[in-house]
């Protein structure tokens, strides 16, 4: 039969010219080519925008919230070792590269409020503290301070070479099931003037929750 006859769907599966044949492996490799430098891209583009100069740019970051971080431990100890925002606040990119993903898409909302100028105040700023350490303390008491344990993991603390208070203080807490959320809160951030109670809440809606 003539080719000129053949109805289209016929003429789409049927075999092509050579010269059309080249275009197989080039278009493969074309594709793959493409594929590699976007996943490379954005790899990158995540990179750059979890440092902790990146968060910076916000004017209530760079504002108010770096000050309590440089006074902190976490950016100047004795060891030298320097935990950033991305340290606490994001997934491991390297264990869980897609939880990082839906982590960094669902922080990006933030700059929302901040065009608003929720926190655009010193003011405002302490009234907004409470929220976002509820926000805070209730992901870390869910996940178990995951985001502590990636540097300061309890299986490799030699609590003998702790003071009396820390090791007696760690190995309870061992056993009661404690996370590291439960002791060690505003060691980079200030301090809610009703943490205990914040905390006492977390407690008491997760407790409801295992109960339901």
């Amino acid at each position: 039969m003539n080719e000129s006859k053949k109805g289209w769907w016929a003429r789409l599966w049927s075999r092509p010219n050579s010269k059309w044949l080249l275009g197989i492996p080039v278009g493969g490799f074309l594709a793959v080519a493409v594929g590699a430098v976007a996943l490379q891209t954005m790899n990158y583009t995540l990179h750059q925008t979890s440092k902790t100069e990146f968060c910076y740019v916000c004017h209530s970051h760079e504002q108010f919230i770096k000050p309590e971080y440089e006074a902190s431990s976490h950016f100047s100890n004795a060891s030298g070792v320097q935990a950033g925002c991305k340290d606490c606040h994001l997934p491991d990119m390297q264990d869980d590269w897609f939880a990082y993903v839906t982590k960094k898409v669902i922080v990006s909302k933030d700059i929302i409020p901040e065009l608003r100028g929720v926190i655009s105040t010193r003011e405002k700023y302490e009234d907004y503290r409470p929220h976002g350490a509820e926000k805070v303390w209730r992901h870390f008491k869910e996940n178990d301070s995951k985001n502590c344990r990636k540097c300061h993991s309890s299986e490799n603390m030699d609590l003998e070479a702790q003071d009396r208070f820390a090791s007696r203080r760690h190995a309870r807490a061992e056993e009661r099931g404690q996370t590291c959320i439960d002791c060690h809160y505003g060691i980079v951030h200030e301090l809610p003037e009703n943490a205990r109670e914040i905390l006492a809440k977390i407690d008491e809606d997760m407790e409801a929750e295992e109960q339901d």
